[in-house]
């Protein structure tokens, strides 16, 4: 280890040149030493902001983008984006960069839950994390949004199961040619925890276990490829108990399925003392499921040989990886928050990527630098955000009802014609739980063209603590329900939505941000300067309905 070392604010980063004992037959670094790493890192900033021993709960979906090779420098840094009660969410960047060239590439983003030991029977409760810049504060929203997914996951997957089960997929048989038995593929492997595998309190590394993990799921791959598979993700480990020193792991290894050029492969891993070891009594602590693929010499990605589970149980392992593939796709289309992309299909799959996906991106619009200043009144300023060919719109308005009064209005869209002319109709066509809602909306028809339809995901979110805002993120989503009419026009909303302020107990300041095109907001595009009085009356006739609802 070159460097390890805590830097301002908490930060923990580590440099590592990659020696040959680090890396595999390839010359490449070992997808296990590089978790153990990443655990170790993200370890340290959880306890320098907790200032007591911490265990590795859960580290999310990764995705490995890039090898880094002997010779070169792996940099991981690691910070404490949000604390909670006794958890803590650490973001981990994972960088290589070739010490002849000088050119640093990513190669993984992921994000870890820790918990913090309290000491004896005391208990503990974690002092919120200083935010010192823009995207320490952007973290930290973000944070709270990665936690729903997380708490959510489960529910997801098991919708999925039942959505197979109704629509028939899930057999007890299974006939394909060629296919290879599943059975063919399990691994077990023991191992003997010992003292350079635990910390000072005794505790098993949740980096050793993931490294023996890779190990056997590793083994269980090449069983079907024949080949040297190379990991490519790891679908969320999960610790669900604690292992010591002296505990024997059993790893437990199978191929799950087959998709052309990845196999999924699943790993059980049961912990025992001496006494449980003699009755054969096994804790479940930890699972995971790894994805890899391999590559011929040139590169080319291979195609794997069909799997066929052989068992019902190996039937679910089977059907679970492609409804864990479906969650998969889903978050990598729909967490890339920072690209302006037309409207994202709701399905079952990816309901809370996309309810993640409209609030980052509203997080994002409105925490970027460059606003200029348009338009100021007594209580109205407009600003402009020119980038690329996307130009966005952000509307202060000054309003005397609590934040929590305009939140509930203005979260509540079928209100939304009392005070904004573009709105023609609006109505709710599923309430898909008591922080989203789809609604469908017309707009009055432009000189010589159609009338306008969206269908729009609102989704709100209260504040955690006084110093942050309501949100109430918009985006266009695709409804197969309600495609697009000859009647009407269908027009997307990239990003836009409101973020509401307290300033005191009867005032708040209310922020309204839209990224901007002429198919959106026609009277905006035309000319800045004559669109302005659209945009002051408009937020005028906002504050009047908020004030005088509120009074009510």
């Amino acid at each position: 280890m070159e460097q390890c070392g805590a830097v301002a604010g908490g930060d923990v980063c580590m440099c590592q040149t990659v020696l040959p004992a680090h890396a595999n037959h390839r010359g490449e670094l070992s997808a296990g030493q590089l978790l153990k790493w990443m655990d170790a890192t993200a370890c340290l900033a959880a306890e320098k902001h907790a200032g007591v021993s911490c265990v590795t709960a859960s580290m999310d979906d990764i995705q490995f983008e890039e090898a880094a090779r002997v010779g070169q420098i792996i940099t991981i840094k690691t910070k404490v984006n949000r604390a909670f009660k006794t958890s803590m969410e650490v973001g981990i960047k994972v960088t290589v960069q070739d010490v002849l060239t000088k050119v640093e590439k990513i190669v993984s983003v992921a994000y870890a839950t820790y918990v913090a030991k309290a000491v004896g029977a005391g208990k503990i409760e974690l002092e919120p994390v200083k935010l010192l810049s823009t995207e320490d504060h952007l973290e930290h929203t973000l944070a709270i949004e990665r936690r729903r997914i997380r708490l959510g996951y489960e529910q997801v997957f098991q919708n999925l199961m039942q959505e197979s089960n109704k629509e028939g997929d899930y057999c007890d048989t299974f006939e394909e040619e060629d296919a290879v038995s599943a059975e063919l593929t399990h691994v077990q492997s023991i191992e003997l925890v010992q003292p350079p595998h635990a910390n000072h309190h005794g505790n098993t590394f949740g980096g050793q276990i993931m490294a023996w993990m890779e190990t056997v799921a590793s083994i269980s791959a090449s069983r079907l490829c024949h080949s040297y598979p190379i990991l490519k993700s790891v679908n969320m480990f999960k610790f669900w108990g604690p292992s010591v020193i002296g505990d024997r792991l059993v790893f437990k290894a199978m191929v799950n399925n087959v998709f052309q050029n990845s196999v999924e492969v699943g790993v059980r891993v049961e912990a025992y003392n001496c006494e449980e070891w003699i009755k054969d009594q096994a804790r479940h602590i930890n699972s995971a499921f790894l994805i890899f693929n391999t590559v011929n010499d040139n590169g080319e990605l291979l195609t794997f040989p069909r799997i066929k589970p052989t068992t019902k149980d190996g039937m679910r392992r089977y059907h679970g990886a492609i409804a864990r593939r479906r969650i998969r796709l889903a978050r990598k289309c729909m967490l890339a928050a920072k690209e302006d992309k037309p409207s994202d299909p709701w399905e079952r799959s990816n309901q809370a990527y996309v309810s993640y996906s409209n609030v980052a991106a509203l997080t994002h619009l409105a925490a970027k630098s460059g606003w200029e200043i348009t338009s100021t009144l007594d209580h109205i300023k407009i600003w402009t955000h020119e980038e690329g060919d996307v130009l966005s719109l952000k509307v202060e308005m000054q309003v005397k009802i609590p934040s929590h009064l305009a939140f509930s209005l203005l979260s509540d869209f079928t209100f939304r014609q009392q005070w904004d002319k573009h709105f023609l109709t609006c109505e709710v066509l599923q309430a898909v739980n008591e922080d989203e809602k789809i609604y469908y909306v017309t707009s009055p028809p432009m000189t010589g063209h159609k009338p306008r339809d969206f269908v729009i995901l609102v989704s709100q979110r209260q504040p955690c603590k006084p110093s942050e805002p309501y949100i109430v993120a918009v985006k266009s989503v695709t409804l197969t329900s309600v495609p697009p009419s000859s009647e009407y026009c269908r027009s997307e909303i990239l990003c836009a939505g409101f973020q509401i302020y307290s300033d005191s107990n009867s005032s708040c300041t209310v922020c309204y941000f839209n990224q901007v095109t002429s198919g959106v907001m026609p009277y905006f595009a035309a000319n800045l300067t004559g669109s302005s009085k659209s945009i002051e009356d408009t937020a005028l006739e906002c504050i009047k309905f908020l004030e005088l609802k509120g009074r009510k």
